[in-house]
């Protein structure tokens, strides 16, 4: 999500806590400060010399000193919330100058605890990234990103595996990729189960017709924006935000009736944090749809609308005019 914000925006400088560096990447001594727990206040000051502002992803206090340094030499405070983990009566969020809300999702929830200070810009996804993909055709591999299966299995995993074991065709086949080891029960012989992380984020996209990411639940969603933006066709469930980048019905999964309490909602109290699971009834039907129909125009209605929400050009000048329209207003 940095590497989007410093690409996209052309932010040139990150500060980095020291609890979410990733192994590999190492930290650059010009551009970047590592965060740790003994770092003084004075340092952080000398290292935002010459800012305007300061962009947050998810929360505010990743380190003691940071907002009170950035309010201390009048710089303003903006912050990426995600919307399932974003509890509003947390005095904290005071602290915000500005939310920048990447999916009318996220918008609604702030706006429901009473926030006015909140605008609504599409996420910067760095589009020049992902590979450009052309589907033609019918369908016949589909794939599926699960990451880490997490107790929720917030992903739909399970349900991608029930859903595909409905179809009967035999000459289709589901690409299914997993980061680690877990308890997958699938004994299809057209289910090809990968196991392990790629090189490249990219790698994720360049095989396979349409990608299946029944969400129960997202803050933002990249494993469904990211192969829209590739131009390929993805089944997603028709809830938000999903549907917020899928705009054709014949790829929206139906909702069960009830939902379910997120894990956020049990370990952190989140009212609002409930999971929408898809039928999997539904889910067979989409992928019998993209069996039998050309998908084409789908793929390339997806990497237009890609193009002209999430082109670098047009993200980087909204953003830009929406934080000066704001901070000029207020």
């Amino acid at each position: 999500m940095t590497r989007d914000i410093q690409e996209v925006l052309d932010v040139g400088r990150h500060i980095v806590p020291i609890s979410e560096r990733l192994d590999g990447h190492p930290v650059e001594s010009n551009r970047e400060l590592l965060l740790k727990d003994n770092t003084e206040l004075s340092t952080i000051k000398s290292f935002m010399q010459g800012l305007a502002g300061i962009i947050c992803i998810e929360r505010l206090h990743w380190h003691e000193h940071l907002v009170p340094a950035a309010k201390a030499m009048g710089l303003k405070t903006v912050c990426v919330p995600m919307w399932e983990w974003f509890r509003g009566t947390d005095p904290d969020w005071k602290d915000s100058d500005l939310f920048v809300c990447p999916n009318q999702k996220a918008l609604e929830i702030l706006h429901s605890y009473g926030f006015q200070n909140v605008i609504h810009a599409p996420w910067p996804l760095d589009v020049d990234s992902l590979p450009h993909r052309e589907i033609r055709g019918m369908a016949k591999t589909f794939f599926h990103n699960a990451g880490l299966i997490d107790h929720d299995d917030r992903k739909g995993t399970s349900l991608v595996i029930k859903a595909f074991s409905k179809v009967k065709d035999p000459s289709i086949r589901l690409i299914l990729r997993i980061q680690k080891e877990a308890l997958i029960e699938t004994s299809d012989p057209r289910i090809d189960l990968r196991i392990g992380n790629l090189d490249k984020p990219r790698d994720l996209y360049q095989e396979g017709d349409v990608a299946i990411q029944p969400s129960l639940m997202e803050g933002l969603g990249f494993m469904v924006l990211e192969p829209v933006c590739c131009g390929i066709p993805v089944i997603s469930t028709d809830a938000p935000p999903m549907n917020e980048y899928i705009r054709h019905p014949e790829m929206l999964a139906r909702p069960s009736f009830f939902k379910k309490k997120s894990f956020a909602y049990r370990a952190a109290s989140i009212p609002h944090a409930f999971l929408t699971p898809p039928k999997v009834s539904s889910i067979a039907k989409r992928i019998e749809w993209c069996c039998r129909n050309d998908i084409e125009p789908i793929s390339k209605a997806n990497r237009t609308w890609a193009l002209s929400r999430h082109s670098k050009e047009n993200i980087s000048s909204l953003w830009k005019e929406s934080l000066t329209q704001f901070f000029s207003n207020n």
